[in-house]
């Protein structure tokens, strides 16, 4: 199975569609190192709407999906393996550190690991690394107040900065214009701006140099406005998708004026009262 990560690169601007009846299900599996049979959900069909400025998709489903994991031993079967990767596999699963990332880290966090270890591409693996950030993020399903306070996230995304301004001439510019600009989002997101701006630029400067865009230029010229903002949020209101602005008002932590004055408009001042409508109604069917 590949990396769910590396099929979000582009921009996605779908439509919201309405759930699937069957929209996933246990597969059974067998585990690449010692043969463990074992059921892992996997998706079946699924839809998009939009993603945050990090990459996560906005969906009925929470992302990122679900990865595969034995049971027994813990690997994490991101993708299918060669005979040669599967007996290295065996062994890095063994090692101390490993251990070590089962007992702290998240299953995306140990993929990306794994993909490293095996000397699989840079792109696939920080794509792997980009669904790690996901997993400690604070996300739409979070409730009214969205932070989190996940230690592993400000790690996360430093090693992703790090790995991407350490990737050689080998990788294709249309990779790295896209790891670029997401390391450009983290560094915002670290409140670096500095830092964020110069990444942003570099990514830009690439853009030039690639014919198919995949809407990357849209996107820099939002953050751009955003970091100018000092706007350190997971979910921007002015880079995040129209139908996503009214729940994210609701999830505002600490809004700002800019963030005020969007949540106050008439339409989203509308959705916001609904939605807090319907939120009652949930809490009070579960009580």
């Amino acid at each position: 199975m590949l990396s769910i990560a590396l099929l979000l690169q582009a921009v996605p601007a779908a439509p919201p569609a309405p759930v699937p009846p069957l929209h996933g299900g246990p597969e059974y599996m067998t585990c690449p190192v010692g043969g463990e049979q074992f059921a892992a959900w996997q998706p079946s069909m699924y839809s998009t709407y939009g993603e945050r400025p990090d990459g996560r998709p906005y969906s009925y489903l929470p992302f990122p999906l679900p990865v595969p994991e034995c049971p027994s031993n813990k690997l994490i079967a991101f993708d299918k393996f060669s005979e040669a990767e599967t007996q290295k596999l065996a062994g890095l699963i063994t090692n101390g550190e490993y251990k070590r990332l089962v007992e702290a880290d998240t299953t995306y966090y140990r993929a990306y690991w794994l993909a490293t270890a095996l000397g699989r591409p840079k792109p696939q693996a920080l794509g792997l690394l980009l669904s790690a950030i996901w997993q400690v993020s604070p996300g739409e399903l979070a409730g009214e107040d969205g932070e989190t306070g996940d230690p592993r996230l400000e790690r996360y995304q430093d090693t992703f900065i790090s790995e991407v301004r350490a990737l050689d001439a080998t990788v294709a510019t249309t990779d790295r214009v896209w790891l670029q600009a997401r390391a450009a989002n983290a560094a915002r997101q670290m409140k670096q701006f500095g830092k964020a701006e110069r990444l942003r630029r570099e990514a830009e400067e690439m853009l030039t140099r690639i014919d198919e865009k995949r809407g990357w230029n849209g996107y820099l010229s939002k953050l751009r406005t955003v970091i100018r903002r000092g706007d350190a949020s997971v979910e921007p209101l002015d880079m995040i998708p129209r139908q996503q602005v009214a729940s994210a008002c609701i999830r505002l932590h600490a809004p700002n004026p800019f963030d005020r004055a969007i949540c106050g408009e008439p339409e989203i001042s509308t959705q916001i009262a609904n939605l807090r409508k319907i939120l009652s109604k949930s809490r009070e069917a579960k009580q």
